[in-house]
């Protein structure tokens, strides 16, 4: 049922708006305009309101089976796009129309602020003497309300908030009352990054925002598509993009390149932070009532309104007497790697398992202590078991709507089945664990195996991650979630092509590697990816030297995986 009259009253208040207006003094041409801009603007949408309504209503109604997929609607009611891709309700008229009422509520409070703009410039002009209509860098810089975010600021991002409000490249000059509007205007943008970029990389240890945390970013727009935002992202990272995360400074690139796909304003910012804020005491147990306030100044620091994060909250920690078992053994390990892998593990909060990095998944699940003692060769049967895991897993994953994915999370590579059991065989190869040896002489230049229909290919890192934690969740068996874990790794399929997680369900993953590099404790690699002519290396592999029955076969990784290349996964 549409709220028609409801809507209509939200119009009459537009009109009211727009009737009396706000009458403030026109001091430039700039703002004068904008104030006219915005009073047309409201005029005319409120007097075309009800007949924006019926004309929606109307094609939604009588459209039958062509249906609508979107609709867009000016000033005037006139339906201005259309198409019959999707099927759409009769109530999208009131979505349409509500979607410009937003538009305009905004433009509203933009207004308003700069209303109150104005008048501080005023206050700060009458500093100067009688007449006078500008203010110097000193001055702006001495400001009372911008005093508690100089100390957010780093080096001279104020002075470059100064160069881009007058369009100079120096500190000297006089600031007019349009350029004061913009500055504040940037100095939202920034202090608005800067929150964002705090909240972005929270519980990750560094400053940089993996590929996958930023996609997934609910500040984005619905309407930005995965090509959309990969553009942006190159052009924010330059020739850091194979890194695979962004920096501080990479991300004010971003923020200003991707304004018109940034659903964001400072009021956004400052209640999601509130909160968050809230959120986290509630949930750490420390929201009970402080009975005395001479110690609210100390928690929480004044950042002049704008409600910056405290860095000082203390993060997930489980306390001893809680400590599981095998956490609690890996504390009293000899093996410094696996007692500081528990330490890490009681730091990891399970809640926020969706956001945990490739090697925090590693942590999570032990998977140091895991490896601390030779792992057992995988059965035929426990192949099949995992194979038959990941159809159910994609299926279901496909069907509950989690992130923002609508295109084919995962697939395998390709159809072809094929036994290579006469290739080689699994075996445990020493230091290096599980290994694969020659089940016969192999030649040079002869094909060892190739990516078949159990090679799984994840193109997002989050759908590689939600499946770890379900295989997990199914059997039950760390060791067997860590083998999966490791078997990983990340590449390519074309040069300049996006990144994907890739994992062999076979025995194709006990492949060990090896490196040419002579005096080095690496054991000289036998295979190589793609045949010696090959310009890369394309799911096939080759013997680059004879290879005698009962070698291990190894292979040098940097052929074909990217290494370094897992938070460009968002993992």
């Amino acid at each position: 049922m549409m709220k028609k009259n409801e809507t209509l009253l939200q119009l009459s208040l537009l009109t009211l708006l727009a009737t009396c207006g706000t009458s403030a003094v026109a001091v430039d041409d700039a703002s004068a305009d904008y104030e006219s801009k915005i009073k047309a603007a409201l005029e005319n949408y409120a007097a075309h309101s009800d007949e924006i309504l019926q004309r929606a209503i109307e094609v939604g109604n009588n459209d039958g089976a062509a249906a609508i997929d979107n609709v867009e609607i000016d000033a005037n009611g006139d339906i201005i796009s259309l198409s019959s891709s999707a099927e759409v309700y009769a109530d999208f008229g009131l979505k349409a129309v509500n979607a410009q009422l937003h538009k305009i509520h905004k433009l509203i409070e933009q207004y308003d602020l700069h209303h109150e703009y104005k008048e501080i410039f005023w206050e700060l002009t009458a500093q100067n003497g009688a007449g006078s209509t500008t203010i110097p860098y000193e001055q702006l810089q001495e400001w009372d309300e911008i005093a508690p975010i100089l100390d957010k600021l780093y080096d001279k991002e104020f002075l470059n908030l100064w160069q881009k409000a007058i369009g100079s490249e120096s500190h000297e000059g006089e600031m007019t009352l349009s350029q004061f509007v913009k500055f504040n205007d940037l100095l939202d943008n920034l202090v608005m990054a800067k929150v964002d970029f705090k909240a972005l990389t929270k519980r990750l240890g560094k400053p940089e925002i993996p590929y996958y945390r930023l996609y997934k970013w609910p500040a984005l727009s619905e309407d930005m598509s995965e090509k959309d935002f990969f553009a942006l992202w190159k052009k924010a990272l330059g020739e850091d993009v194979v890194k695979g995360v962004m920096n501080y400074k990479q991300f004010l690139v971003f923020y200003d390149i991707a304004e018109k796909w940034l659903e964001r304003d400072i009021n956004d910012v400052v209640e999601e932070e509130q909160e968050r804020r809230g959120n986290y005491w509630v949930k750490s147990g420390n929201n009970k009532e402080d009975t005395d306030d001479s110690n609210d100044d100390d928690e929480e620091d004044d950042d002049g309104g704008y409600d910056l994060q405290n860095d000082g909250r203390p993060s997930y920690y489980i306390a001893d007497e809680d400590l599981p078992d095998d956490i609690r053994s890996g504390l009293e390990s000899d093996e410094v790697d696996i007692r500081n892998e528990a330490e890490w593990r009681r730091k990891l909060d399970p809640e926020m398992w969706e956001q945990f990095s490739y090697w925090e998944i590693h942590a999570y699940f032990g998977c140091e202590k895991a490896f601390d003692s030779p792992r057992p060769l995988w059965t035929d049967q426990q192949w099949k078991d995992i194979r038959d895991f990941y159809h159910e897993f994609i299926d279901e994953d496909m069907n509950d709507g989690d992130g923002p994915y609508k295109k084919v999370r995962s697939y395998q590579f390709s159809e072809d089945e094929v036994d290579f059991s006469q290739s080689f065989i699994p075996f445990q190869s020493g230091e290096k664990g599980r290994g694969l040896q020659a089940a016969r002489d192999i030649k040079a230049g002869e094909l060892v195996f190739k990516a078949t229909n159990n090679t799984i290919v994840f193109n997002y890192g989050h759908t590689w991650r939600k499946m770890l934690f379900a295989v997990y969740e199914r059997f039950a068996d760390p060791g067997l979630t860590c083998d999966l874990h490791v078997w990983s790794w990340v590449q390519d399929l074309y040069d300049g092509g996006p990144m994907k997680v890739f994992m062999d369900l076979d025995s194709g993953s006990l492949l060990n590697e090896g490196r040419d590099e002579p005096g080095s404790a690496w054991e000289p690699p036998n295979v190589q990816c793609g045949k010696p002519d090959a310009i890369r290396c394309d799911m096939d592999y080759y013997a680059f030297r004879d290879i005698k029955e009962g070698d291990e076969l190894l292979i040098d990784y940097r052929e074909f995986a990217f290494l370094d290349a897992w938070p460009a996964m968002g993992l």
